[in-house]
């Protein structure tokens, strides 16, 4: 169902007690409804009733993102928060935009830099600004899909009346590409030089989150034969790190029919790019889960950037 009425029973829910959205494997999209704000009902008590917090559990099946988008005819006085597994708040930062710097700076020149444009403004906290070049989302850590788990939307009132609200809910999940890099179109890279100095060897299976260049002066990977990678453990390799898997190197004509798999972060151009929210995607998906008298919500529309 494509607009879910949270008022039901919500009155006694609280972070303890969320009504669970459900659980998500794969991209989905909800249109939240409700009512917050005192109701002045005849009770036993007196008069009172309604509640100003509707609470939310989404349950990530795998690691994806969760986009909060605020509708209806009164945005500005709806809040919306969300929360890990320890109901941590997960702050949103603004973004620092080229219309921001000051007029009269030159983008173009060589001499202006600025790391942050397009990307997290740097504050005193680093929690979401760790930039980097190298990095596809260049340090912005609210482009990291959250970790497989449960987490906790909350849609708060401002008002000391009764208010009608309207949230979009995007959940996403990224897509799973593999890069190989070749030299030849009809055989995987071959290596048969290793250099020592700069390699450090990385033992099958791998069990643990693992970053190729940790090991200090060895920016580069190695691992004999084949290599396992437990299920949930990702593998990091940065721009200028290689990560050769295959036979043992070794001499003579031997080594000539070593064979490696290489495995690179990528081109410049890869770099460029940024995370697809598609529309045509996200259309599909409405579609496939929702009544066919449920209209696409156009506040959706807004979030894409791709046909």
């Amino acid at each position: 169902m494509s607009r879910i009425s949270s008022q039901t029973n919500q009155r006694q829910r609280t972070k303890d007690n969320p009504l669970v959205l459900g659980n998500f494997g794969e991209l989905s999209l909800r249109y939240l409804t409700g009512a917050l704000g005192p109701l002045n009902q005849v009770g036993l008590n007196g008069y009172g009733g309604g509640t100003y917090n509707h609470w939310f559990q989404i349950n990530l099946q795998s690691p994806g993102w969760i986009i909060v988008v605020k509708d209806g005819p009164r945005p500005n006085y709806i809040q919306t928060s969300m929360y890990d597994l320890n109901q941590v708040p997960i702050v949103g930062l603004p973004i620092f935009q080229e219309d921001s710097i000051h007029q009269g700076t030159s983008l173009t020149t060589e001499e202006a830099y600025f790391p942050y444009l397009a990307a997290s403004m740097s504050t005193q906290s680093d929690l979401y600004n760790t930039f980097s070049r190298i990095r596809l989302d260049r340090g912005d850590d609210r482009y990291y899909p959250l970790q497989a788990g449960s987490y906790l939307l909350c849609i708060s009132s401002t008002r000391n009346e009764r208010l009608d609200y309207n949230v979009g809910l995007v959940i996403e999940f990224a897509a799973v590409e593999y890069l190989l890099a070749l030299e030849d179109f009809t055989l995987f890279l071959q290596e048969t030089t290793i250099d020592a100095v700069t390699t450090a060897t990385f033992n099958s299976p791998i069990t643990t989150n693992t970053n190729i260049s940790d090991v200090p002066g060895k920016p580069n990977g190695f691992t004999e034969n084949e290599c396992v990678i437990n299920s949930g453990v990702t593998v990091t390799i940065l721009n200028g790190s290689e990560w050769l898997i295959g036979s043992p190197q070794g001499s003579g004509a031997a080594a000539a029919d070593d064979n490696f798999f290489i495995l690179e972060f990528g081109s410049e151009e890869f770099l460029d790019t940024v995370h697809d929210h598609t529309l045509s995607e996200w259309v599909d998906a409405w579609d496939a889960q929702h009544h066919p008298d449920d209209k696409f919500p156009e506040i959706f529309v807004t979030l894409t950037n791709r046909p």
